[in-house]
């Protein structure tokens, strides 16, 4: 991931084609789990723009990460459900439980 700290024009553009729905938020992340050690965080190895976004459709609320060094599109994505538990751990560091590991 570049050391840079803000989106470009062409990767707003990459993550608007990527994403026809509402978005709230984009910043470049990478996802890391805690999985099968639950006090070990481990690179799942995907990096890109997390978007946080509505599905207006149904009225639902997500985040997901988009390829901005290829053409993959959405690589990953995490529904906000009902009684949703968001955590931040630091300024740069954010975590919440997930049901299934991205691995």
């Amino acid at each position: 991931m570049p050391s840079q700290s803000t989106l470009t024009a062409d990767e707003k553009a990459k993550i608007k084609n990527a994403i026809p729905n509402k978005i709230f938020y984009a910043a470049l992340a990478r996802v890391y789990y805690a999985h099968p050690q639950r006090n070990k965080w481990s690179y799942a190895g995907l990096q890109g723009a997390l978007v946080f976004t509505l599905d207006q459709s149904n009225n639902v609320y997500h985040f997901k990460m988009i390829d901005l060094d290829g053409t993959r599109g959405i690589l990953w994505e995490h529904e906000l459900y009902d009684n949703f538990e968001y955590n931040q751990e630091r300024n740069f560091f954010h975590s919440f439980e997930g049901d299934v590991s991205c691995v």
